[in-house]
């Protein structure tokens, strides 16, 4: 399946996205069996989840077909992507890259040098993770709880995409190091980094790239539900309400979180927060689908942050009540005693409320 969501990221960070393809003719429900996609189950070591939630998303494995070191565009040769396109965007070694869903929704997981970005496009969830031990990743054509599954070449593992971790093979058990992303967009990106590049729509692959929404014909809508049959729905929200979710735990039996719905009519504002018992700053400007979050404690101290000048001229800065120190939105001090100090990123991702609600059960949600 394919369908694909997500946006910038600040400093040497790196964003993963994954996708799932739908014209491929995915069909079926929470009770299909996997077998025959990406292989037998027989024989292979026993999952962490259960196996009787694995379904066939409608191809074999690498029939969605990722992408590895992808052709880039700058600025000036990009006019194929509009403004109003959501990106997925990281800087590398100092360069900031970004990587439109138009691509991502028809390719799931796109292979760099140094990090994988995977976007599934049934949960909207991309997730971005360092790859330098465990290689190149590819769509194994398995889905659980409507979540893109992912292998990777090397050990030929399972890593169910929310769960942030192996959960068959030989790395079982093995988490993956997440790095941080924004999902916002292309118009958006450029302001906060007009020196970036964009992935091209030379793949390589003949696929319908400028006809944005092509792969899930109305599936974004708020009041339609998960395309396949699933385990652990939860109601507090329209199931296709989008959520910036933050994460906090040591693996998928004790994650805590907190979610924040996105609103296109939300105007800029700082969500000074507690997560888990951990100080958070959520920036929502949800009319410009810019929403990101920060932990709040500098040097042992525990910040508050209010808005600085007009909101509505972006990039905003705010400033902290205890140095006065001025900050812009990518968490990064522009003047005062903490100059130069940039805020941490937790685990942090936008999502279906569906899929977050599914997979984090329990989790709060913000109210205004």
């Amino acid at each position: 399946m394919h369908a694909l969501k997500i946006c910038g990221a600040a400093g040497a960070r790196a964003v993963l996205v994954v996708t799932c393809f739908f014209l491929v003719g995915c069909g079926g429900s929470g009770e299909d069996s996997p077998a025959g996609v990406g292989g037998s189950l027989d024989g292979v070591q026993a999952w962490n989840i259960p196996e009787n939630e694995l379904i066939s998303g409608g191809v074999s494995r690498d029939g969605i077909p990722s992408l590895f070191t992808p052709r880039m565009s700058s600025i000036d040769q990009a006019s194929y992507l509009p403004d109003d396109a959501l990106v997925v965007g990281l800087v590398v070694a100092g360069q900031p890259r970004a990587y439109s869903h138009s691509v991502l929704d028809w390719h799931e997981v796109v292979n760099e040098d140094s990090f994988v970005l995977s976007y599934c496009p049934l949960t909207g969830t991309a997730f971005a993770f360092d790859s330098m031990i465990l290689g190149q990743f590819g769509v194994s054509g398995l889905l659980y709880r409507n979540n893109l599954i992912m292998f990777d070449r090397r050990t030929d593992s399972h890593w169910p995409q929310l769960r942030l971790q192996s959960d068959q093979g030989s790395s079982k058990n093995a988490k993956l190091r997440a790095l941080p992303t924004i999902e916002t967009t292309w118009a958006t990106w450029q302001r906060l980094y007009p020196n970036t590049v964009v992935m091209s729509f030379n793949t390589g692959h003949n696929r319908p790239y400028g006809t944005l929404g092509a792969a899930y014909p109305g599936y974004n809508r708020l009041d339609s539900d998960p395309l396949f049959t699933q385990k652990g729905l939860d109601n507090r929200l329209p199931f296709k309400q989008r959520v910036h979710g933050i994460l906090f735990g040591s693996g998928p039996d004790d994650y805590q979180s907190k979610v924040y719905p996105i609103k296109a009519t939300q105007s800029a504002r700082l969500i000074n927060d507690v997560v888990a018992g951990e100080t958070v700053l959520v920036v929502d400007v949800g009319e410009s689908n810019f929403v990101i979050s920060f932990l709040r404690t500098v040097n042992d101290q525990v910040l508050t942050f209010e808005l600085a000048g007009s909101p509505t001229d972006f990039p905003f800065t705010f400033r902290d009540n205890e140095t006065g120190s001025t900050w812009n939105v990518l968490g990064e001090a522009v003047a005062g005693t903490l100059v130069g100090t940039e805020l941490q990123r937790p685990t942090s991702m936008n999502a279906y409320w569906f899929a977050w609600g599914a997979f984090y059960p329990g989790a709060e949600i913000h109210s205004d």
